[in-house]
């Protein structure tokens, strides 16, 4: 039974993986498009790298119909959507 836990959860984190890569590509993809129309590339860096209160992580425990956010580093979490 163990066993069958690990190899679901081997096989979600491989699927994430392959949906991160995509992800990543298809943003490359856009910051290309956006600076090749003559975009200025300081409008595409949103956080600041050195202050990491702004970055949030977001979880979904029942596939989005509801949505918590925390910190990164923190394990409490706040509920924004019901």
């Amino acid at each position: 039974m163990n066993s069958d836990k690990e190899q679901v959860m081997s096989d979600y984190i491989k699927q994430l993986e392959q949906e991160n890569t995509k992800l990543r590509i298809a943003l490359c993809n856009l910051r290309d498009e956006y600076l090749d129309m003559g975009g200025d590339p300081n409008q595409l860096e949103l956080f600041d790298k050195d202050d990491v209160s702004q970055l949030k992580i977001f979880e979904s425990p029942d596939g989005g119909k509801t949505i918590y956010q925390r910190n990164v580093g923190s394990d409490e979490r706040e509920q924004i959507k019901d």
